[in-house]
């Protein structure tokens, strides 16, 4: 089992990169951009280390790749059921806590009203907070729906296909394994979803590029392989916007499919620093929208008292808002480590009472 971590270190490493790219665009394009060329979207999506919804896609083939590995290779039942048995609270606990922090800024005014806002960040907050929405939002709607009208993280959209995108890999994995034409129906199934769900299209294709991996033997194929992929996915980012789902959907996948291939790019993933980034990933994720709408949004209040223009205002505050996301975000690792050894706990707690219950209702007759 040690080796199969070790060898999958890059899977961190390009979740936690991916994280500071969604903390880049959050900050210096769509929160506080400093000018009109910040501010140009279209510009900043073909730039693949300042494009957030690419990170996003990156994110999805990653957790399928990452939740499908394991079974692939061992065929562990019981451990494909404890995993889907605790996903459910792996995500939620964190979630609460970051959003009772947020229900904490917002009643304190540490998060100003929406009125004292610059746009579009004035759009976010706007309700009155309430302990019902708070417990609805984090436990409920955060997984089951796209808006709420009391959103408390917005980044948190992404949760819905993460949540429902988990469990269509775990029902794949659970019919398909044995299947000797599982590869052929993986990619069919991806194309099919790539049409009509996107999203979720790219879960499937992490299940695929782990098959894929175990399947190619020879070292030089798996290089070549993955340098083509590679170059695919960085060009693949640069077609124009009437291509989306190509810049996307086939640019992440044949990115990540690239880099899980080519040993000289793993390499770039597995280090200190991308084991670190990987750490913080979804913590850095969790608390950059508490920190932009708090810290950020007082800190241009602050530099326009001193006198700073508009535009040094936010390039000086949106640069020390990535250190101070990063610190947070490292504060709130132990609470996403919690979150991890109670879904563990959990699920291994209701495989047992499964086990049992059999035998419980034999002994009562």
């Amino acid at each position: 089992m040690n080796s199969d971590t070790k060898r999958f270190r890059f899977l961190d490493g390009m979740r936690g990169w991916a994280a500071i790219i969604v903390l880049f665009h959050h900050v210096f394009v769509d929160g506080l951009p400093a000018n009109n060329v910040m501010a140009d979207r279209t510009l900043w999506a073909k730039i693949f280390f300042m494009n957030g919804t690419f990170a996003v896609c990156l994110f999805f083939v990653i957790s399928g790749f990452s939740l499908s590995i394991s079974y692939l290779q061992t065929g562990d039942e019981r451990g494909l059921a404890r995993m889907a048995a605790g996903r459910y609270l792996r995500l939620a606990l964190p979630i609460f806590v970051i959003c009772a922090i947020t229900y904490a800024l917002l009643l304190l005014d540490i998060i100003p009203p929406g009125a004292q806002r610059p746009s579009p960040l004035d759009l976010f907050g706007t309700f009155t907070p309430t302990i019902k929405g708070l417990l609805e939002f984090s436990l409920v709607n955060a997984f089951v729906s796209h808006s709420s009208a009391e959103n408390y993280n917005p980044p948190l959209w992404t949760m819905f296909y993460e949540f429902l995108g988990s469990f269509i890999v775990f029902a794949i994995l659970a019919i398909l394994r044995l299947w000797r034409q599982r590869t052929w129906i993986l990619g069919v199934l991806f194309i099919v979803l790539a049409v009509y769900e996107p999203f979720f299209a790219l879960f499937v294709a992490g299940i695929l590029i782990a098959d894929l991996y175990r399947q190619i033997e020879s070292s030089k194929s798996r290089d070549l392989a993955g340098a083509i992929l590679c170059t695919a996915g960085l060009v693949l980012i640069l077609l124009p916007e009437t291509w989306i789902y190509l810049m996307y959907i086939a640019a992440a996948v044949c990115l990540t499919a690239g880099v899980a291939l080519f040993a000289p790019a793993r390499r770039l993933f597995e280090n200190r620093l991308g084991n670190f980034l990987g750490w913080i990933s979804f913590p850095l994720y969790l608390v950059q929208a508490a920190v932009i709408y708090s810290f950020s949004v007082r800190g241009l209040d602050v530099l326009a008292s001193f006198g700073f223009e508009p535009s040094a205002q936010r390039w000086i505050v949106g640069i020390a808002t990535v250190p101070v996301a990063i610190l947070l975000a490292t504060l709130f690792c132990p609470i996403n480590d919690g979150a991890v050894t109670a879904s563990r706990w959990f699920g291994s707690v209701l495989l047992k009472a499964c086990d049992n219950a059999p035998s419980t209702a034999r002994s009562g007759r």
